[in-house]
């Protein structure tokens, strides 16, 4: 037997034992409520394979066989629990439960139990069984009372639900991973000289220029000229292919990647653009960003770093350490929260820089909430409660549809002047985006 605590929403183990694949419709797993759940109508659900079984405890009950149907693997367990009989209809509900059923040693298994019963047969069986009681009145009596005109049976066959309509069919599934690189291309033919212009004649002196601004920055004419790739990406494409044959040089007194790197910082510096990084994927995004970046799913909030540990594919080393939705991690269309918890001093003029590969074209949710002074996983608690209450800032912004990284930038022009946390949404479906930064670019 396999013993539970239901406490909340929260089921807590008290006594487990090891399931065996064979020994599956005889497991009996018993339930202890607190005094919130005990009033309830209750029913336990098990899910495998998004095929869901249902067991009816009702009121009094607190024990359960495992249903038939179930095979070696994982096995997600919560109940809910309803009170008709309250003025306002309470319901109740838990936080999911794994058990795990291990593959048994026998060949050939059969357990030779009938499948589980649906869930309006088993309503059915607990409410002619309570119509055949002698002290009060049976529930097709009570209904007769309250105007009901049919026999009992047109009242049992009354209380099932119209069949559903069929789903449509899913989304195509996501595309595979990036080809090789090619081959670099031959180099062009040397075009032919042009026609010698005639001599212009002599122009007058012209007066004193006025002061120009600032210039953008290399990389950023790059961008807006066509180039999708991050900063750094754009540094290595300025260098040329090595030469063949030549002689090799004496290198003492050329420029290395440290050099490269001052001279882009003076570039910045001399541009007037910088940036905010809230978020860049690498070996060290774990170490960087464990504790400053939290998560919302259907198990509550965690920090980055627990997170990484329950779902093996979000920021991992298989993906370079992006953020990435894969469905292997989490259920169909499941949405994840992730909330960055270092607050931003954001100004309308500034923009958001984002580098990421997603599988579709559709809508994204970005959101700002106002700096508060709350930490850890309060602190995610308000991020999100600030969200779902539609009291931060949500930024118009679409995922475009790419099979490489590519980086884009959103303006904040409708953003008041503020300190912000900085959050979004993510969709494992067919986009299951993989994000690889987040930056804010300053004026």
């Amino acid at each position: 037997m396999i013993k539970f605590l239901v406490k909340g929403q929260n089921i807590e183990t008290l006594e487990h034992e090891v399931i065996a694949a064979d020994q599956i419709a005889f497991v009996k797993i018993h339930f202890v409520f607190d005094n919130n759940w005990k009033p309830l109508h209750k029913v336990v659900q098990f899910t495998q394979d998004e095929i869901t079984y249902n067991r009816v405890l009702g009121t009094e009950n607190t024990s359960c066989f495992l249903p038939a149907e179930l095979t070696a693997g994982t096995v997600k367990m919560s109940l809910f629990g309803y009170d008709a009989e309250a003025t306002k209809t309470v319901r109740a509900t838990t936080i999911v439960k794994t058990l795990h059923i291990r593959q048994s040693g026998f060949e050939g298994e059969n357990s030779n139990v009938p499948p589980t019963p649906d869930l309006y047969q088993q309503l059915l069986q607990k409410i002619q069984s309570a119509s055949k009681g002698t002290d009060g009145k049976s529930a097709f009596e009570i209904a007769v009372e309250h105007g009901f005109v049919g026999t009992e049976a047109e009242w049992l066959e009354s209380l099932k639900g119209v069949d559903g309509k069929d789903g449509v069919n899913g989304k195509d599934g996501c595309d595979g991973r990036n080809g090789v690189d090619g081959l670099p291309g031959k180099d062009g033919k040397d075009g032919a000289d042009g026609v010698p212009g005639h001599n212009g004649a002599d122009g007058k002196n012209g007066g004193d220029g006025i002061n120009g601004s600032d210039g953008k920055s290399a990389y950023i004419i790059a961008v807006e000229h066509g180039f999708t790739g991050t900063e750094t990406e754009w540094l290595q494409s300025l260098k040329g292919a090595d030469g063949r044959g030549g002689i090799i040089p004496d290198m003492s007194n050329y420029a290395t990647k440290a050099d490269i790197a001052e001279l882009q910082e003076q570039i910045r510096q001399i541009s007037g653009i910088s940036y905010i990084s809230v978020f860049e994927s690498g070996s060290d995004a774990l170490q960087k960003y464990g504790d400053s970046i939290y998560t919302y799913y259907n198990d509550g909030y965690r920090s980055l770093a627990g997170f990484a540990e329950s779902y093996p594919h979000f920021c991992s080393a298989e993906n370079n350490y992006a953020l990435y939705f894969n469905q292997n991690d989490f259920s169909w269309a499941g949405t994840v929260f992730v909330m960055f918890l270092t607050p931003v001093a954001i100004t309308s003029k500034m923009k958001l820089i984002l580098s990421y590969l997603v599988g579709a074209s559709q809508d994204a949710e970005f959101y700002l909430v106002k700096k508060t002074d709350k930490t850890g996983s309060e602190l995610a608690q308000y991020i999100y409660e600030e969200i779902k209450s539609e009291n931060a800032s949500k930024l118009s912004f679409k995922w475009l549809y790419s099979d490489t990284f590519i980086s884009v930038m959103q303006s904040l022009e409708n953003v008041l002047d503020g300190e912000y946390y900085l959050a979004f949404k993510g969709t494992s479906d067919n986009s299951h985006p993989m994000v690889k930064s987040i930056k804010f670019m300053k004026e």
